[in-house]
């Protein structure tokens, strides 16, 4: 392949899967089960959604809640991933780049056991032509090293026709550029901060993303 081919990288926690519902569902779970208030856990996750063991740590010393550090955050790393609800507009949102010709990837943080199932739950392993975990290539986001590892898989390099999406303004915004790719930011309705560089692009929703790339059709995208 050329560095003419076009490249459409994809974020996975709330960018292509609701990683927020998902974490509120397991969180209403946890809570009924466990006596911890809710908001609690919700108000907590932002600090710790990197951090697990000191978040099950601190929940423990909190709360008292039974069980070992392990075996709270294997049940964690269960039931996660069979929370996530598929979104068929996602799904289409994919299945339209790849027949408009676009190889598309996913570069994700996270644990690759973890990550993949969420995938496969949300029914989108089948439909990206590679899938770079941050725990199999020893980087994470924002390393521009993560995002050659998808180009390198799809045969392509950093371009004006290679471009990533995601919903976080330093793994995927400052990461992508850093990397050589067009960087689309996914705000969910967010204001870009006035501190800092902006993205090539933003749009609201994956899907919105999708839409963009797909007008770009027999032409460079940008």
């Amino acid at each position: 392949m050329t560095d003419q081919t076009k490249v459409g990288l994809f974020d996975l926690d709330d960018s292509l899967v609701d990683r927020a519902g998902t974490y509120a569902r397991w969180a209403a779970e946890f809570s009924g089960e466990h006596d911890v208030p809710l908001g609690w856990l919700l108000e907590t996750d932002p600090a710790y959604c990197s951090r697990r063991i000191a978040f099950f740590d601190l929940l423990k010393k909190t709360f008292g809640v039974p069980g070992s550090l392990e075996e709270l955050h294997a049940q964690y790393r269960c039931r996660m991933p069979e929370l996530i609800q598929p979104d068929p507009a996602v799904r289409a949102a994919l299945g339209a780049l790849r027949a408009a010709g676009w190889r598309v990837g996913v570069v994700t943080n996270g644990m690759t056991d973890i990550q993949t199932a969420k995938l496969h739950q949300a029914g989108l392993y089948e439909l990206v032509d590679t899938v770079v975990i941050s725990e199999s290539v020893g980087v994470r986001k924002p390393d521009p090293l993560i995002f050659h590892h998808a180009l390198a898989a799809l045969g392509a390099e950093p371009s004006s026709s290679a471009v990533m999406v995601g919903d976080s303004l330093t793994a995927d915004v400052d990461g992508a550029v850093a990397a050589g790719l067009v960087a689309v930011w996914i705000s969910h309705g967010r204001q870009l901060p006035t501190d800092r560089p902006s993205p090539h692009h933003t749009v609201r929703t994956v899907m919105e993303a999708a839409e963009m790339l797909l007008s770009t059709a027999g032409r460079r995208p940008w």
